[in-house]
């Protein structure tokens, strides 16, 4: 049997019923991640250790996560991230895929609604889809 395959197998009996990497500790990481290189560009030393100190508790923090047995308490904490996470991931990649769309402008009516217009068009009469509220815009 190959030594790999062993080893393999016996991280997957080692974390048979513990949490894992789930969304939050993803997050924690990339904090984590992101604290560090920051703390590079903090001149003052000892605001430099705060940070990598937090960072490192972060660290640990995503650590205990992904062995926790506590799957339940886990989960929960989890679902709370996302229901928090959620909308702002929505909006990151809407206005991404906005912002890369060169053959419209969006227009943010004020029910909240983005309406996507031709551009180059001109002045246009934009009537919303969901409140039907009429606008002109120029594109």
């Amino acid at each position: 049997m190959n030594f790999l395959y062993r080893v393999r197998n016996a991280a997957a009996r080692f974390m048979y019923g513990r949490n894992g990497a789930d969304q939050l500790t993803w997050a924690l990481l990339a904090l984590y991640f992101l604290l560090s290189v920051a703390a590079g560009f903090v001149p003052v030393r000892a605001a430099r250790a705060v940070i990598r100190l937090f960072a490192a508790a972060l660290a640990v923090l995503a650590l205990l996560r992904v062995f926790s047995r506590d799957l339940e308490k886990r989960r929960a904490e989890n679902a709370k991230f996302l229901y928090w996470w959620g909308p702002k991931r929505t909006f990151l990649r809407d206005w991404r895929y906005r912002r890369a769309d060169k053959a419209h402008k969006y227009v943010k009516c004020a029910c909240g609604a983005w309406c996507r217009v031709p551009r180059g068009v001109g002045k246009v009469e934009l009537r919303c889809p969901k409140c039907g509220e009429k606008t002109i815009v120029k594109t």
